[in-house]
């Protein structure tokens, strides 16, 4: 492991040291694999483009979120700039949790992979090519990623493609028929199946501590945030979308000028519940405490619950989109 280690090293050196030109252009690029940039993007798709596809698509995000953030804990391995020998480029220090899988580039790679099975056109396969290798190389060239963190997270964004193709119609069949409780009953079980998960696998790595050398990079490392953040994410966006083909079914296509206000009306609320409520939560819990993990549920479910269910039936309200 240590040769793997100094062979990611020495290649993040030579990236480095291109040209300080690339710095803004790879942390823009980085951004472009975080769960906010999809935050933006997923729903002009599920508004204004097509929901089945969108929804499916945010389910792919959660997913590879879930099994992602387990094994970043299961396998509690280092970034490059804990071990020393490479710079920490922009915000890097505030990457706390673990290095393996890398969290940024399989999640561009499952949720743009997923869409193009949809698209099918070449020049969208080719912007998706272009996007998750600049993803990749961004975690590369910022000192956060080795380049087997990238590879793992290429290959589990693969993996979660295929398991939702192969087994999205059956989990569709089974559910289509239920009332709408019993789908609000099982989003609530699946969030805190989600919770118990990360206890899980929090003790299972319990008894193996970290290096001390690592102390001044890893305080995020064996949080339940992520999990939190997941279940609440998942519990609202679930309920939102049975609740929307029950009460609020919309056509998403149109004209496009309302297809364009009706997503800047639906982001600009979006957009204000996440960070507002984030400003509004921290005044009364810090993120890793009880009252903390609670908090970023509600505002995860709410966040997630605007745009599955409360956005669409405000447009059919106000004429900005027609029923199906």
């Amino acid at each position: 492991m240590d040769a793997l280690y100094q062979f990611g090293i020495d290649l993040i050196r030579i990236l480095q040291r291109l040209s300080p030109a690339l710095d803004g252009i790879m942390v823009s690029a980085s951004f472009m694999g975080t769960p906010e940039f999809f935050l933006v993007i997923l729903p002009f798709i599920y508004w204004s483009i097509d929901y089945r596809v969108g929804v499916r698509a945010m389910f792919v995000l959660f997913l590879f979120d879930f099994i992602n953030t387990s094994l970043k804990m299961l396998f509690h391995q280092p970034r490059p700039f804990w071990l020393g020998g490479v710079d920490s480029i922009s915000a890097s220090s505030t990457e706390g949790s673990y290095g393996i899988p890398s969290g940024h580039s399989g999640r561009a790679l499952a949720v743009s992979g997923y869409l193009g099975t949809h698209v099918r056109r070449n020049w969208f396969w080719a912007i998706v090519v272009i996007y998750i290798l600049l993803v990749g190389l961004s975690r590369m060239y910022l000192g956060l990623h080795f380049p087997h963190d990238v590879l793992v997270g290429w290959v589990l964004g693969l993996l979660v493609i295929g398991v939702v193709i192969r087994w999205d119609k059956n989990v569709r069949d089974w559910l289509k028929d239920k009332p709408l409780v019993n789908h609000a009953v099982l989003g609530f079980l699946i969030s805190i199946g989600i919770i118990f998960f990360g206890f899980f696998v929090r003790l299972v790595v319990s008894g193996t501590p970290d290096p001390v050398a690592w102390s001044a990079f890893n305080a995020e490392a064996r949080t339940l945030t992520h999990f939190f953040t997941l279940a609440g994410a998942v519990f609202g966006a679930y309920t939102g979308y049975a609740m929307m083909l029950h009460y609020a079914r919309f056509n998403p296509k149109g004209a496009w000028v309302k297809r364009v206000i009706r997503y800047l009306v639906g982001i600009v609320v979006l957009l204000g519940l996440f960070f507002g409520l984030d400003i509004a939560f921290a005044a009364l819990a810090v993120d890793e405490s009880t009252l903390g993990y609670v908090l970023r549920f509600i505002r995860y479910g709410i966040a997630t619950f605007w745009a599955t269910f409360l956005a669409p039936w405000l447009f059919l309200k106000i004429k900005l989109v027609d029923p199906e």
